[in-house]
């Protein structure tokens, strides 16, 4: 498959600027990561949608959040949802939909998930929450966004 472009990115990033996001958030990130956001730094795919049989309908990617240069930006968006408890440790929310979902990268599998962020129950604990919020995707970036679809594919599915 032919790569999917990306439009509207911030100011590239480094390295360091990823070597710094790894050093905070604890875990090393996959290469083919690095190299999308090294080459990306955010932004709007050209093909933004994500069909599968385990989704009642097609999800939008309304963009993917820069490491810096930008607002909302990855690491504060992680930083503030784990402080609050909304989202397993292992989850970097890297984009989201329209509906202030994310798309999250498993820091653990390399995995992509897809995490509601309107599902919260107050009578589950925090892991049963997050365990109702959390969809698996597929096994990994590369796959995600190359993945993507356009919405003219749709209609013609």
């Amino acid at each position: 498959m032919f790569e999917n472009q990306f439009s509207d990115c911030e100011t590239a990033i480094t390295s360091e600027d990823l070597d710094q996001l790894e050093s905070v958030i604890g875990k090393k990130l996959p290469a083919v990561f690095r190299d999308h956001y090294l080459k990306y730094n955010g932004g709007m795919p050209e093909r933004a949608y994500w069909t599968s049989e385990d989704f009642f309908d097609p999800i939008e990617v309304a963009s993917f959040r820069p490491i810096v240069y930008g607002e909302p930006s990855l690491l504060p968006t992680y930083q503030n949802l784990q402080k609050k408890q909304l989202i397993p440790s292992n989850l970097l929310p890297f984009a989201d939909d329209l509906g202030g979902n994310f798309f999250c990268l498993n820091l653990a599998s390399g995995a992509i998930s897809y995490f509601t962020t309107d599902t919260f129950d107050s009578e589950l604990s925090f892991e049963d929450n997050h365990a109702a919020s959390e969809k698996p995707v597929c096994s990994n970036f590369l796959r995600f966004v190359q993945g993507l679809i356009s919405e003219e594919d749709i209609d013609e599915m």
